[in-house]
């Protein structure tokens, strides 16, 4: 009989721990690698992108300047690597881009400001592993 039950009770949290939610690929932080695209001061060779769970992201270089409050939203529920990351309004005090459109790719990340045609992306590559 406990062998029954510790049969089960291990099948179930097997099965509890498959369906676990996973986190969105973007989430952590995320730091520039290599050169980068002139254009914005503190979003350059030494810049960072950090996502949270809740989807909210800080920019700039760290540790001095940063500016949060941007919003990272999936842009197609289909793709889960392709997102927007938005201010509401223009950082003041930092100059990073006010929105990027953002593919992640594995430990890889390419962002590009909003509406820029051909231009080069800013790459980052995973920090947080």
């Amino acid at each position: 009989m406990r062998r029954t039950l510790a049969v089960n009770a291990l099948a179930v949290g097997l099965l509890l721990a498959g369906c676990s939610e996973e986190s969105e690929p973007i989430n952590g932080e995320w730091v520039a690698d290599g050169p980068q695209p002139p254009g914005f001061a503190d979003f350059a060779d030494r810049a960072m992108i950090r996502v949270d769970k809740d989807g909210e992201a800080t920019l700039g270089t760290s540790p001095m300047r940063l500016c949060g409050d941007a919003k990272a939203t999936a842009k197609d529920e289909s793709d889960g690597a392709e997102y927007r990351i938005a201010f509401s309004s223009t950082c003041v005090t930092v100059n990073v881009p006010v929105s990027l459109d953002v593919v992640v790719d594995g430990d890889t990340l390419e962002a590009t400001p909003t509406g820029l045609q051909g231009g080069k992306p800013f790459r980052f590559r995973r920090a947080d592993h």
